[in-house]
């Protein structure tokens, strides 16, 4: 159950509009405090007074981000910063400023922006020069078509260089220069426009890459060198004074900056409230849900911070809204990592019973039963240590599964899947394997029936009497099936099958089937097929759920098998593949067996055992807090 450190209450503040942004932010600095967002004050506060701020906030936000992008990060606290006061007119007044502060440096940003494509631009315009860099000759001569000849430029690897010269002299071109020493080489090639065909299939075969000269180099390389260092010199110069400006305005304005930064923060609660606060004029009110031990501290730091009067008021939550009620998440310590599995399949409701140290003694116990050996849960053991940081909290998992598996095989007396190196302080699993079947049976039975017992009290905690009475896994079904497995086990034994037990299956099929006829709709006959069908499936319900529990036996017989065909393989190789074998076939065994059962034993948990007695509709405690959320 809930402890009682956790009994929640449901609250409603009635203030004046004016102090509603004021107290959701104390309200979130106690960070004890849910909204509840149904529409239990819409009738008389229609209004959700909230709404015109979130895209106020957002747009202020925006304004805050672009200028700090733009200035730089503001430090996470400031000491003279004076305490804020949240009001609504200085909401309104921060949004004003900070849209006039972006329209002063958004100018900035975009002269910045503009020197910056400029430099990126000179930039490419160096590294273009680079490959002219031993060309003494005015580049705009070798730009564009010429009238007589066909001048080509780029580069081909050095190695290919002498066949090319040979292959050109032959066809009638020249080689007028090469420069370079490296693997690649820049040459310029000139021919005949007649002989253009001739020139491409050379140069292809050779590898040639052709060189683009820019548009503005209309000098020789050095001239351009003395330019380009002109116009980066200036690029700086302008981007420095630039720099220095903003640097001034936000010297200048640093205070307001972090001001309207704590401002917005503390409006978040305001807007987060949502629907959980309405108001009409002047009034207000707000409601959501309080730990109890929390609720005297609410009140009093509301006393203490509101201007204008409140009224506070508390209440126990209603059977009906128990799935609503928000739960504080628990600090589960060592069982975390199986609180993680519970919640993949659903949050406990407000005084439900919380399946997690239920679920983690099951889980471990039968990993164990049916993963039972010393050898191989020692691996898994090791294996969570070294892989710890990459397992995080799922280490105390592995650690405790192969725990389980390792107690366990000192039971079955199995180590690496050999039964005889070690005596069994229980039993072998394979020297009886109907007696292992009927042990994990009786698991099952157990299993079932506290579920059953844990069904019934979550939901008469719930209100829900007639389920626990009359529905899958409640009083009656639960009577109905242990007066059945009681009187199999006398059959089995060689007796009869008891009276009082055919007498209870009796009685309780005939309330079973009065239920479900009164809670049936429909036509005669539709209420006959439905209530059969009902009937039968609680029945058969129970029966499949206990022959499920056979897998446990099962799967620690596979396990004994499994490693007897790995010995059996190994037997019949050499020395080297007999080692290769068993060392390959036990990795096969800890991987593929160990993720089957660890399958097969959520499998059991979550449908034989949740699906019987855990509700998981439960509402997560996600208090009110200071800080950005709205725009993330």
């Amino acid at each position: 159950m809930i402890r009682a450190g956790y009994d929640m209450r449901h609250i409603t503040v009635n203030l004046m509009r004016e102090d509603l942004p004021r107290a959701s932010l104390v309200l979130a600095e106690l960070e004890s405090f849910a909204p509840d967002e149904r529409p239990l004050l819409e009738s008389e506060l229609p209004e959700i007074p909230g709404t015109t701020f979130r895209a106020r906030i957002r747009r202020a936000w925006g304004h805050l981000d672009r200028l700090v992008a733009l200035l730089g990060e503001l430090p996470k606290d400031d000491p003279d910063t004076p305490v804020l006061v949240l009001r609504r007119h200085q909401l309104i007044e921060m949004d004003q400023w900070l849209d006039a502060a972006w329209q002063q440096c958004a100018p900035c940003e975009e002269k910045l922006h503009q020197l910056e494509d400029e430099s990126r631009e000179l930039h490419n315009l160096e590294k273009s020069l680079e490959d002219f860099a031993d060309l003494d000759v005015d580049l705009s001569r070798l730009q564009g078509e010429h009238k007589h000849v066909d001048m080509r430029l780029g580069s081909v690897p050095a190695d290919n260089l002498a066949r090319l010269r040979d292959v050109l002299a032959l066809s009638g071109h020249l080689v007028l220069n090469v420069s370079g020493d490296g693997e690649t080489v820049r040459i310029l090639v000139a021919g005949r426009h007649e002989d253009a065909a001739i020139l491409d299939s050379v140069l292809h075969a050779a590898a040639f890459q052709p060189l683009v000269i820019p548009a503005s180099f209309n000098d020789n390389p050095e001239a351009l060198r003395t330019e380009m260092q002109a116009r980066r010199e200036k690029l700086d110069s302008d981007s420095t004074e630039l720099r220095g400006q903003l640097a001034n305005w936000m010297s200048s304005n640093r205070r307001e900056l972090l001001r309207a930064r704590q401002m917005l923060e503390a409006a978040e609660p305001y807007v987060s409230l949502r629907g959980a606060a309405h108001a009409r004029g002047p009034l207000a009110a707000l409601q959501g849900w309080v730990p109890a031990g929390r609720l005297a501290t609410l009140e009093a730091r509301l006393r203490g911070s509101l201007s204008l009067p409140f009224v506070l008021q508390s209440r126990a939550p209603r059977a009906d809204e128990r799935h609503l009620v928000p739960v504080p998440a628990k600090n589960h310590g060592l069982l975390r990592p199986f609180a993680t599995l519970v919640q993949q399949y659903g949050v406990p409701r407000f005084g439900e019973f919380d399946p997690t140290i239920l679920f983690a003694i099951t889980f471990v116990a039968m990993f164990g039963m049916m993963f039972g050996d010393v050898g191989h849960g020692a691996v898994i053991l090791v294996l969570g240590f070294l892989l710890r940081r990459r397992l995080g909290a799922f280490t105390q998992l592995f650690a405790l599964a192969g725990a389980s598996s390792m107690v366990f095989g000192l039971l079955y007396g199995s180590v690496f899947g050999v039964e005889h190196w070690i005596q069994p302080l229980w039993i072998a699993p394979m020297s009886d394997p109907i007696y292992m079947l009927s042990v994990a049976l009786i698991w099952g039975v157990g299993f079932l029936t506290l579920g059953s017992v844990i069904a019934i009290a979550n939901r008469l905690l719930s209100g829900d009497q007639a389920g626990a009475l009359f529905g899958p896994g409640g009083l009656i079904s639960l009577i109905l099936y242990l007066a059945l497995l009681g009187g199999l086990v006398n059959v089995a034994q060689g007796s009869d099958f008891p009276l009082l037990a055919t007498v209870l299956i009796l009685l309780t099929l005939a309330v079973l089937v009065v239920a479900e006829w009164r809670s049936a709709e429909g036509s005669v006959g539709e209420r006959i097929f439905t209530t059969l069908i009902e009937t039968f499936e609680i029945v058969n319900g129970y029966v499949a759920s206990s022959l499920s529990f056979l897998r446990v036996a099962a799967f620690s017989l596979n396990h004994v098998a499994l490693s007897l065909a790995v010995f059996t393989l190994a037997d019949s190789m050499g020395t080297v593949g007999h080692w290769i074998t068993l060392v390959l076939g036990n990795v096969f065994i800890i991987v593929l067996e160990g993720t089957i059962v660890t399958i097969q034993t959520l499998r059991l948990e979550y449908y034989e055992g949740f699906s019987r007695y855990f509700y998981g509709d439960g509402t997560p405690f996600r208090p009110l807090r200071v800080g950005r959320s709205l725009t993330r």
